[in-house]
């Protein structure tokens, strides 16, 4: 007979039976899959060419033993270094260069160009271009896939003029080192387990999210701190960002700071003549013509009236963070550290906001369900790319998403008890309420109150005997905040209506911009619902080109394409009638129509004030997820522990991967900033772990 003790140890023995095998697994593909190139290699070690001769060309004139300079313009393929007499079979190639005189972090990059002579052709033909990067050894090995035996190879540089390139090493069939990648080996891990622990029969949808204890609270903490050191790192990687906030126009927050800290409105930084002169300072052509016979300057996206320069960006993230800072430091706040705290808020509200949902409306939702889709909502809400580019124009709208999803919060939250919380609600209306000040569209959030509300209202626990206190803890807040911003119009514009939007220094002329029916469906279309622009080289997304037969002025700029195209699960938010058979909640139902509402509506909006810019994919993209939340939250409460809720279940973590995918790769495209520019050692060492094959 065996003990206690043997039974236990047995059965937890087989219980991890599997995911130690698949532990196990993640280390033999990183030995043996994702080192493939280093053991291939090992056979061509009697193959192997210590040396070429070389033949340089024109452009490259030599200064000392392998150190040239590139003598011509690039572009012309006379800095060159022709290997001859080869002769044999090549399997790989290594070039190991360097730029010895790098102004900018892009030159850590030495851009090379192959063109071959194998056993299919007499004459040059090319083959993809590399960059070979000072810091990333795996990007000076070329794996070669050549025909017969190699006669010659033109090696051609593309580099500037002036450039000191020094050549470390030529040489062929050269053994591969092993690469062994701890990051990668826990992130397949990672990836398996969780595969194991999701499947649709695993135990670990049996506790609901409602059951969490102490363990739960451990789990939730743990993934948002991730999230948010994730964040921060991706923030680090980017230098040019801190260069870019030391533009003035970048400064906007900060120069407000010093203005309002010395009781005035209008910034200190005084406008050049010239735009007084103009018959209209906010045409763009008119301005631009004026600056090349001037030679004057203008604070490029700041508010110019009546010769005085504003900031018409939201007011809030000035009150709460930029002013109290300068006021107590004399310091000026930075920008990065803004942007970090604003998304780290909206990442915690995100996670509070979907579990009050859940208590409220969802009660038979597993815990593992409720962290997948809070990390989807989180991670697919487009914030990676303000991470990776924190700049000034970020600021407001993720303080518009803090503010969006910690006031969502306190009301769910008021309701939680018997009894209304009165303070939760007054603060919920109070954070909702100062949306005003950060992205006015996004205010939009607010109809949500309907569906909130409506039965607390509808049985009395709101209006009922303490009508007065009610109205005045939900209004009270929303009051004072408008005051404060209508003074604040008023003060700077004459009018408590006007944002300063109208008065930007832009490529836009907004006192002549009018509301544009004609542009709706290209809006739409760019925003929502155009493909990805795909490549088999990584990132493997590119820009996404915008092309209409629009009849007008065009304001837009490239990016990745349409929200519910690059994830893909975006699409039920469009089609919320598809759930009208699942019996649950009504006002979760008539959540979801509200949020894709607000959603096409903020669309329409940001899209006829502003134009078609990428970073606005985020005042909306939130609310898309939230109304799928609703409506696959709604859709488990019913089919849970049914065969086809297994089904749904399997087709919904291939949705959320490739969301997840998706959204991971963003910060390593080129919109905004190329980060194979500003850090290509880190971009370049990603694309290795990435493609292995490279």
């Amino acid at each position: 007979m065996r003990t206690w003790n043997e039974k236990m140890l047995l059965q937890t023995a087989k219980v991890w039976k599997i995911p130690l095998l698949l532990c196990f697994l993640a280390v033999l593909l990183e030995l043996f899959v994702f080192n493939y190139k280093h053991w291939e290699s090992l056979f061509w070690q009697g193959e192997h060419i210590p040396t070429f001769n070389w033949l340089t060309g024109e452009g490259l004139s030599k200064e000392e033993n392998a150190l040239f300079r590139i003598t011509e313009a690039e572009g012309e393929e006379t800095a060159t270094i022709e290997l001859t007499d080869i002769n044999r079979t090549l399997h790989n190639i290594h070039i190991s260069i360097s730029q010895e005189n790098a102004s900018t972090a892009a030159d850590k990059a030495v851009n090379i160009q192959l063109k071959v002579k194998d056993g299919t052709s007499a004459s040059y033909f090319r083959i993809p271009e590399r960059d070979i990067v000072s810091g990333v050894p795996k990007s000076e090995y070329i794996r070669l896939h050549l025909c017969g035996e190699v006669k010659d190879i033109l090696l051609i540089i593309n580099s500037t003029e002036g450039s000191l390139i020094r050549i470390h090493d030529i040489s062929g069939n050269v053994r591969v080192p092993f690469f062994f990648s701890f990051g990668r080996m826990f992130a397949v891990m990672a990836f398996l387990l969780a595969g194991y622990f999701l499947k649709p029969d695993s135990k670990v949808h049996r506790r609901l999210y409602v059951e969490h204890a102490f363990r739960g609270k451990l789990i939730i903490a743990v993934l948002a701190a991730l999230e948010i050191f994730s964040a921060v790192v991706v923030a680090q990687k980017n230098p040019q960002s801190k260069e870019n906030s030391k533009e003035v126009y970048q400064q906007q927050y900060q120069l407000l700071a010093h203005a309002l800290a010395k009781g005035q409105p209008w910034l200190e930084i005084e406008p050049d003549g010239f735009l007084a002169e103009l018959e209209d300072p906010y045409d763009y052509r008119i301005r631009s013509a004026a600056l090349m016979e001037t030679d004057g300057t203008y604070i490029w996206d700041a508010a110019y009236y009546q010769g005085k320069y504003y900031v018409y960006f939201g007011v809030v993230p000035e009150i709460l963070l930029f002013l109290p800072y300068y006021l107590i430091t004399g310091k000026d706040l930075s920008t990065m550290a803004v942007i970090l705290l604003e998304g780290g808020l909206f990442i915690l509200g995100i996670f509070a906001l979907l579990g009050t949902i859940v208590r409220r409306w969802f009660p038979k939702t597993p815990f593992s369900v409720y962290l997948m889709m809070a990390l989807l909502i989180v991670n697919g809400s487009g914030i990676w790319t303000y991470f990776r580019n924190p700049g000034f124009y970020e600021i407001p709208i993720l303080a518009a998403l803090a503010c969006g999803s910690w006031g969502l919060y306190f009301w769910f939250s008021s309701l939680s008890g018997e009894r209304v919380s009165r303070w939760r609600m007054s603060f919920g209306s109070l954070l909702l309420a100062m949306i005003a000040g950060c992205r006015p569209t996004l205010v939009l959030v607010t109809l949500l109150a309907f569906p909130i509300f409506w039965k607390p209202v509808k049985e009395k626990r709101i209006l009922g005997e303490h009508k007065i206190m009610d109205l005045t803890c939900f209004f009270a807040p929303v009051l004072l905040v408008a005051a404060g911003l209508m003074y604040y119009n008023y003060v700077r514009f004459g009018s408590v209506t006007d944002f300063g939007a109208m008065y930007n220094l832009t490529t836009q002329n907004m006192p002549q911009r009018e509301f544009i029916v004609g542009m709706i469906p290209m809006e739409l279309f760019a925003l929502l619902f155009q493909s990805p622009y795909m490549t088999g080289v990584f990132p493997y997304y590119q820009q996404a080109p915008i092309v209409s037969q629009y009849a007008g002025t065009l304001l837009g700029e490239s990016g990745f394409g349409g929200v519910a195209a690059t994830n893909v699960i975006l699409i039920f938010a469009f089609m919320p009638y598809l759930f009208r058979h699942i019996e649950y909640s009504r006002a979760a139902y008539a959540s979801s129509f509200i949020l894709l509402g607000a959603a096409l509506v903020i669309v329409v909006a940001d899209t006829q004030i502003g134009g078609i810019v990428p970073r606005y994919l985020v005042d909306f993209t939130w609310l898309l997820f939230l109304s799928v939340a609703f409506l696959f939250l709604g859709w488990n409460q019913k089919y849970l522990g049914t065969r086809f809720w297994n089904m749904g279940w399997l087709f919904f973590l291939v949705l959320f991967v490739q969301s997840m995918i998706f959204n991971g790769l963003t910060i390593f495209t080129d919109v905004y900033e190329k980060v194979e520019e500003f850090n290509p050692e880190w971009f370049y060492q990603a694309a290795h772990q990435i493609a292995f094959w490279m």
